[in-house]
């Protein structure tokens, strides 16, 4: 290819973030990143779990170890925010701090990556991770998934630097932050499942598309070394591994029931085995289609990036067909009414009315069952749909429409050689299914979707603003390994025509969805008309500690007694932590009898209660459910 070649040319996006150029565009998101996370961090009223986080994190701070219990998940968090605590002081600010700090540091890890992603590539993701109100809104809540989200993209960056580089504390840093994310929340299996078996499916159709003469699965690996040198560096990563989970779940060998008794728990004992029976009660429950009106209702921006990255790498594999001899399965690629069939499966899951699978009045279910299938057949599928937790015919549809066109972008992708795309997709695919069936809806649980949709979408968009959709920047070392595909596809006026709509439609999303953050993080963070806010988040719990504390001046210093019962401690257990333990809160089953002058107690008691009260101090509100 000469020098001259269009595809050659900069464009104007990577002549500006050369040299001074990235520079500057690296702090302005710095800065942004922080002042979105940092500022009125205290602002917001603690939800009930980050009441709970905080209650046990100062426990942590005033020198009690923290031992593992499911319902809290892992220790890590505890540990980390007990110390920013014992550092800094203990407040609002100081304990959701190290969570918006990891909120941060995600934010910037993409730009270390300018190197192998190309710069606009890396500056898109930075930028769709800046911007989502899912990331802003979570990544400023005392929650482990804050934590969890930055821990996921060090462990996969490590790996991968790993693999293109060949260097050991890479590897060593990949098991570092692969304990944390186990230590942190129990998810990391199912994680560390689907990656498992996203590198064998991306590797097993590499091979199967013989492409490997455009590129190698990970790169060039630059140090080699024999195998008695790898053998070693795997040991010690499983070596500081074991450290780090060992340390952690034994609460640095201080659990009152033996460091072995805490380390089994985190291990299977209670992790594994409680989720697993809250999965089975479906604790918090939802529609199977949770996630979907969160991800269109704040996630939108990223929609144009994903349809063109789909469409692009089905015509580009499409296309290579007509030239190359593939076995399967990717020669399903020429069917077309494959393509056809994922389409109308979409519209289908979209367009369809709620219909039941087995409850009454169920027309397409009970005709189908009525004219095709016997009573054992219907009962068998029946306790098939109960088994994943799918109550509704459109939710049948949706699952079979991801996983068609989830698969069919593998296929493109790893076929062509992009396969980090392809990972990339089988990883978005698995998420949408796993956090579809698990039997708690919760909204910070969607973090977990969008993390490889928001790569995806930055990697699209970033070609395009390289210049024709190239795969990566021209100055980097991969420049050369599949931009030769993109010139056989499109010419150039014609793929930067295309290049500059999807564009223009990502830019304007992102304007809208840039609001939509601010609003829910800043603007109505406690209202629950928001599907992000969930329960007990609301400004009546500070009502309720400004209150008490307004008494305490009244008796000049003296602190009333508070008389709890029910859920409806639990938001108060932060705001109430500091005199918790000194005989100041008490929990009384028949509340009503209570003598003290602050009273916090759900509304079902309420009725029964208020007759014997004096006076009603507070009255709390909060959403129940989403």
């Amino acid at each position: 290819m000469s020098a001259q070649d269009p595809l050659l040319r900069k464009s104007r996006i990577a002549i500006l973030l050369e040299g001074r150029g990235w520079w500057w565009t690296c702090t302005i998101v710095a800065c942004l990143g922080l002042l979105s996370r940092l500022l009125f961090l205290a602002d917001k009223p603690f939800h009930h779990d980050e009441s709970l986080h905080g209650y046990y994190s100062h426990r942590v701070a005033l020198g009690f170890p923290h031992e593992y219990s499911a319902l809290l998940h892992g220790p890590v968090l505890y540990y980390f925010v007990g110390f920013f605590m014992a550092v800094f002081g203990v407040s609002d600010w100081t304990a959701r701090l190290p969570a918006a700090l990891c909120s941060v540091a995600l934010v910037l890890l993409p730009l270390l990556w300018s190197r192998r992603l190309g710069r606009a590539s890396a500056l898109m993701i930075s930028i769709f991770l800046l911007l989502s109100p899912t990331f802003m809104y979570f990544g400023r809540f005392l929650r482990e998934d804050a934590f969890n989200t930055l821990w996921i993209a060090a462990s996969l960056a490590g790996f991968f630097a790993y693999r293109w580089s060949g260097k050991p504390w890479q590897a060593l840093a990949t098991s570092v932050f692969l304990a944390l994310q186990f230590c942190n929340k129990e998810n990391a299996y199912l994680h560390v499942f689907v990656w498992l078996t996203g590198f064998a499916v991306v590797i097993w159709l590499f091979k199967r598309a013989d492409f490997n003469r455009y590129t190698t699965l990970f790169g060039e690996r630059r140090v080699s070394s024999s195998w008695g040198d790898r053998a070693a560096l795997y040991l010690n990563c499983l070596s500081v591994f074991a450290v780090i989970y060992v340390f952690f779940y034994s609460s640095f060998f201080r659990h009152s029931k033996g460091a072995l008794h805490g380390i089994l728990d985190g291990l299977y004992r209670e992790s594994l085995l409680y989720w697993w029976e809250q999965n089975q009660k479906r604790r918090i429950d939802g529609p199977f289609d949770y996630h979907s009106p969160l991800f269109f209702n704040y996630e939108f921006a990223l929609i144009p990036a994903l349809i063109s990255g789909w469409i692009r790498s089905i015509k580009l594999a499409s296309q290579q067909l007509n030239r190359e001899v593939f076995k399967f399965p990717s020669h399903l690629l020429r069917n077309q009414s494959l393509i056809f069939a994922c389409a109308v499966s979409i519209v289908a899951a979209l367009a369809l009315p709620r219909i039941g699978l087995t409850s009454e009045g169920c027309g397409i279910s009970e005709w189908c069952a009525a004219n095709f299938m016997s009573s054992v057949s219907s009962h068998r599928v029946t306790q098939f749909a109960q088994a994943l937790h799918i109550m509704h015919s459109r939710h049948l549809l949706q699952i079979v429409a991801v996983a068609c066109l989830g698969g069919m972008a593998v296929l493109a992708t790893s076929s062509l050689g992009r396969l980090l795309d392809g990972f990339l997709w089988w990883w978005a695919t698995g998420a949408v299914g796993i956090y579809s069936y698990v039997g708690e809806k919760v909204p910070w649980l969607l973090l977990y979707i969008l993390m490889p949709l928001i790569a995806l979408a930055g990697l699209e968009i970033g070609r395009a603003l390289q210049g024709g959709w190239l795969p990566v920047d021209l100055n980097g070392p991969s420049a050369a390994l599949t931009h030769h595909l993109d010139n056989e596809v499109v010419e150039e006026g014609q793929g930067r025509r295309e290049a500059l709509w999807i564009v223009s439609a990502t830019l304007l999303c992102l304007l809208f969805s840039s609001w939509k953050a601010i609003e829910v993080s800043f603007v109505d963070s406690a209202n629950p008309a928001e599907r992000l806010v969930f329960t007990q988040t609301t400004p009546a719990a500070k009502a309720v500690r400004d209150h008490w504390l307004q008494l305490a001046q009244e008796r000049k210093g003296s602190l009333p007694k508070i008389s709890m019962s029910g859920d409806a401690t639990w938001p108060m257990a932060w705001y109430a932590h500091r005199p918790w333990n000194r005989g100041w809160v008490t929990r009384q089953c028949y509340i009503w009898r209570t003598s003290n002058r602050v009273v916090i107690l759900q509304m079902r008691l309420l009725a029964r209660a208020e007759n014997s009260l004096n006076q009603l101090v507070c009255l709390m509100r909060f959403k129940p459910h989403p």
